[in-house]
């Protein structure tokens, strides 16, 4: 009944968008909540593969693009296969077929293409988004460290929380040539419980909701 009452009282604080003056286990309570709520839906950690197969050329392993040490290592864990395939690509203006290694899903890599709203923006500015990508761990809440006091911006109220985190992360994600040429999934795997993160929070008028980055 204590802990119900607790939670009550900074529900009807927060209904007034600012945190309740000398409430701290209340005002944690909630942003626990919101958080734990944002990280159930958006917490999978991904590698920002979002469109397969992914075909690399000659060039691009004699250059050692970053997919060029990443598809070989991903293809030794099952979760990729090879083949040589032509396409057109333009050469000098001109549409020619070009002889590439395409990369593409195994049934054991596409267990972990998921469903994810991701938007990025090119060097031109354009905006492209993105529906799916592949993920290596899903992360939950392991405990808030602190929170900012919210500041008005534009119309709304806004915080920022800042958290370690719990990871359920794939098998694969412990070898340590996966870790090499994957560098912030290894710091992510190997900071469950130390490593801080942080989420931006905005008022809606009734709770906290996240802000996610592609706003």
């Amino acid at each position: 009944m204590k802990t119900k009452l607790l939670i009550t009282a900074g529900l009807l604080c927060f209904s007034s968008v600012a945190f309740c003056a000398n409430s701290t286990e209340s005002d944690q309570t909630i942003l626990s909540t919101a958080l734990e709520k944002y990280l159930a839906q958006q917490g999978n950690f991904c590698l920002g593969k979002y469109s397969w197969p992914i075909d690399l050329t000659e060039s691009d392993f004699k250059m050692g693009t970053r997919e060029a040490l990443q598809m070989p290592v991903l293809e030794k864990q099952g979760l990729v296969v090879s083949s040589y395939v032509s396409v057109m690509r333009k050469v000098d203006d001109k549409e020619q077929k070009v002889l590439v290694k395409r990369h593409e899903l195994t049934e054991a890599g596409k267990k972990f293409y998921l469903s994810k709203e991701t938007q990025n923006t090119t060097s031109s500015g354009e905006k492209i988004m993105h529906h799916g990508d592949f993920c290596a761990a899903k992360l939950s809440l392991n405990t808030i460290v602190r929170w900012d006091k919210p500041e008005v911006h534009g119309e709304n109220k806004e915080t920022t929380v800042a958290y370690t985190y719990k990871i359920a992360a794939a098998k694969w994600t412990q070898d340590p040539e996966i870790q090499k040429v994957f560098p912030m999934l290894a710091r992510i795997v190997k900071g469950e419980g130390t490593l801080q993160l942080k989420q931006r929070f905005r008022f809606s008028g009734e709770s906290w909701v996240a802000v996610n980055a592609v706003e």
